[in-house]
């Protein structure tokens, strides 16, 4: 194994053996503001984590001043793990790392860090220029990219980089769909199910109306939608008097989102006419509350992006094919993308996140390493 390999190995097991579970990231934001000091970085945590549950102060940002005259590039990945990440125990193998089976392995997202952390060790150890590199570990993206949406972004200068934060790394995510958390209230009429059924307006019945109207699913390429909770009821001899429905939306194409959310809250509308009725000699109909939230913003980097093409430059030069793709999920890419940054998202070479399988290809995690150490280095704008 090359010097720089095992060095990547090294800070990778470092990281790992810190617990850093969502809401539990302060040991490995303490670590990662003293270690980005020891590499010459000036170091500045925000006060994210005052903002919401959780016992670490905030996001990380690191400045690394350049040898060449240019914008920063920003280097990204997140601090927390999902469950269970407590005492991992990793197993190193001769091509992969894994857990001993009882916990995550933790690669998501510690193997971006430790690219990152190695990335900028070897920029000040070889002797070419290099642009100046700004560096955030966020807090809390596996429960809500919580550290993304209350970073102090302003106190970035860059606008371009990568996020390091997907698993396979012959992928560079460069779309992301927007998504829309969607929650409705119906409000039925309460009767006897047994004496006076016809007295009553079910609001389950209206809810289900309402989704056999509906179109849910895959809707295009590009758009899906669900509902995925539901609560209501009180008794089998009520007619329901109220149910809750929770879901989302989500698109790659923002015009497509906003019309698949109408079409949804149309379709509750519509139940309410179709169950009006006269009831004792007055009419009366269900009553729905509708109220949509974004999520997190589209992330879309056309594919002719001069990031996007360093990438694959990088990755021709190291020997391996990266193509450009699209994701279902989200990450902090989405967010930081409402903030006007441009980051696209490389694999790290992990497979199985979130779950107690999850590995670490050492072959894949090299390559990274060199594919971001090589676009950072041709970077200047």
């Amino acid at each position: 194994m090359k010097s720089n390999e095992q060095q990547l190995v090294d800070t990778f097991l470092e990281l790992i053996r810190i617990d850093s579970e969502s809401f539990h990231e302060k040991d490995i934001q303490e670590f990662l503001a003293a270690r980005l000091q020891k590499l010459g970085c000036r170091v500045y945590v925000d006060n994210a984590g005052k903002k919401y549950e959780t016992n670490a102060q905030g996001n990380v940002i690191g400045f690394l001043p350049g040898t060449a005259k240019s914008k920063p590039f920003v280097l990204s990945s997140h601090m927390d793990t999902v469950m269970p990440g407590r005492q991992i125990k990793p197993v190193v193998k001769k091509v992969r790392i894994t857990s001993d089976g009882t916990t995550i392995l933790g690669a998501d997202d510690k193997a971006g860090i430790a690219i990152i952390l190695e990335v900028l060790r070897a920029l000040q150890q070889q002797n070419k220029p290099y642009p100046p590199v700004e560096v955030v570990f966020t807090l809390t993206e596996e429960n809500g990219m919580q550290g993304a949406k209350n970073l102090e972004y302003k106190k970035l200068k860059g606008r371009e980089g990568l996020i390091l934060d997907n698993e396979d790394f012959s992928e560079l995510l460069v779309k992301g769909p927007a998504v829309n958390t969607i929650e409705v209230w119906v409000k039925g009429i309460v009767s006897h199910a047994g004496v006076c059924p016809e007295k009553g307006i079910s609001a389950l019945e209206v809810a289900a109306y309402a989704l056999s109207q509906m179109k849910l699913g895959r809707i295009d390429k590009e758009t899906v939608a669900n509902f995925g909770i539901v609560q209501g009821g009180q008794a089998t001899n009520i007619v329901m008097g109220e149910v809750y429905l929770k879901g989302e939306a989500r698109s790659l194409n923002n015009a497509k989102l906003a019309k698949q959310t109408a079409h949804m809250k149309a379709c509750f509308e519509k139940a309410v006419k179709h169950f009006t009725k006269k009831i004792d000699g007055k009419i009366r109909k269900p009553e729905v509350k509708f109220v949509s939230v974004q999520r997190y913003p589209a992330v879309n980097v056309p594919k002719n992006h001069p990031m996007v093409k360093a990438v694959l430059a990088a990755a021709k030069k190291q020997g391996v094919t990266v193509r450009p793709a699209a994701s279902g999920g989200g990450c902090d890419a989405n967010v930081l993308s409402g903030f006007g940054f441009t980051l696209p998202n490389l694999g790290v070479g992990g497979r199985g996140c979130h779950t107690t399988a999850e590995s670490l290809e050492l072959k894949e995690f090299f390559k990274a390493f060199q594919i971001v150490l090589e676009t950072v280095l041709s970077y200047r704008k």
